[in-house]
């Protein structure tokens, strides 16, 4: 499946999930239809073929649903649930739930299915039939809350709307939340060396530093920077010349430090050090910083 189709196939899950969700609905009905019916068989038979397509049906929307919110950045690269990190993450609380419910709701209608085809192979027990009736019961049951929550997510709730509201008052605040103003300004700080240098800790590539007034004389000397300076590391991707990423480490007024990673345009090669990513800004508390967090805590001139 090519890129572009690829994208339209994920950003379509909130359509696809009615597909799944409305032959399960059915399935109840048409197992109860069984017992009233002149043809139980013939419903019975139906019943396993409508669950059969609803199944597939099924692993496509999961499918769906999980590029979806990769592309969104709602799941990090290398992990199958979204990371809750702080208590107003109320959108991935919600899209952990929805995700392994619907891991749940998959799971029943495997079983219904191997219920429904013991129920055709055995007519005359009447018992299988009762079973498959309550299996898709449960099964519907599932998916009913997996689309509730997703509902939720698309429109939001209370939850969801503080959450929202909290966090555009945080960006309000911040004078970075969209560009990394002082990390592009980086030439305007002092320069630590003469020339670039490779940073095998940095992925290996040409590097050069540059800090604040307030905290050169305290980097050149191999001592922890101030509060409130920062170093920035422009690098270069490859032997053309080829802007890398920048890496940003900062001293907050607490003492705790903060980091910052920015590369516009991410060359194709090196996507899979992003997730994927083509253009990446992370900002602390990012997970994928977490690396840059526990070599900057150590002592020695890494961890200045």
């Amino acid at each position: 499946m090519s890129a572009p189709l690829f994208e339209l196939f994920s950003r379509e899950h909130p359509a696809l999930v009615h597909v799944p969700l409305g032959l399960v609905v059915c399935l109840p009905i048409m197992v109860a239809s069984a017992y009233r019916s002149r043809y139980p068989q013939t419903w019975r038979r139906m019943a396993f073929r409508v669950a059969l397509l609803a199944l597939a049906a099924s692993v496509l929307t999961m499918a769906s649903g999980f590029y979806w919110a990769r592309m969104l950045s709602l799941i990090p690269a290398g992990s199958m649930l979204p990371r809750i990190t702080g208590q107003g993450q109320a959108l991935q609380r919600l899209l952990r739930m929805h995700e392994l419910t619907a891991v749940c709701g998959f799971f029943l209608g495997l079983i219904c299915l191997l219920l429904l085809r013991k129920s055709c192979h055995e007519p005359d027990k009447r018992g299988w039939t009762a079973a498959c009736l309550a299996g898709t019961l449960a099964w519907a049951g599932a998916w009913g809350f997996v689309g509730k929550a997703g509902g939720t997510m698309v429109f939001g709730n209370a939850e969801t709307n503080r959450a929202a509201a909290a966090a555009i008052e945080a960006k309000k605040n911040d004078a970075e939340a969209d560009l990394p103003i002082r990390a592009l300004d980086y030439a305007s700080l002092e320069p630590a060396g003469p020339a670039p240098v490779r940073s095998k800790a940095h992925g290996n590539r040409l590097g050069r530093i540059w800090v604040t007034a307030s905290g050169i004389d305290a980097f050149q000397a191999d001592k922890p920077l101030p509060t409130g300076a920062y170093a920035v590391m422009s690098t270069v991707a490859d032997g053309a010349g080829t802007p890398g990423p920048l890496y940003m480490r900062e001293v907050k007024a607490d003492g705790s430090q903060a980091f910052a990673f920015y590369w516009p345009r991410v060359p194709e090669a090196d996507r899979k050090q992003t997730g994927g990513e083509d253009f990446v800004y992370w900002r602390s508390p990012n997970p994928a910083l977490e690396a840059c967090a526990k070599c900057h805590a150590t002592a020695g001139p890494a961890g200045r």
